[in-house]
């Protein structure tokens, strides 16, 4: 009967269409490889058609966090903000 529950979130899902044969998704193209030396980065991210999204995520460095951004969102324009202090 101890089950474990789920932590539940307050934000919502980041989503976007792996069925878009313009997406590069996978280690190296939308997130770090494993192992990798890494920061957070606050990023703005406005793809076509839909709500700017304010979004965080991990990379090596601002290049890589926008490159990281357009390949899950091609088409999209990316704003990196800043790195995040921890």
């Amino acid at each position: 009967m101890n089950e474990l529950k789920q932590k539940q979130q307050n934000w919502p899902a980041l989503t976007w269409d792996e069925t878009d044969h313009k997406a590069s998704i996978g280690p190296g193209q939308s997130r770090p490889v494993p192992g990798a030396k890494t920061k957070m980065f606050k990023i703005i991210v406005k793809p076509v058609n839909s709500p700017q999204l304010k979004v965080q995520f991990e990379a090596e460095n601002a290049r890589r966090a926008k490159r990281y951004a357009l390949n899950r969102w091609p088409g999209a324009k990316v704003l990196v903000l800043e790195a995040v202090k921890r």
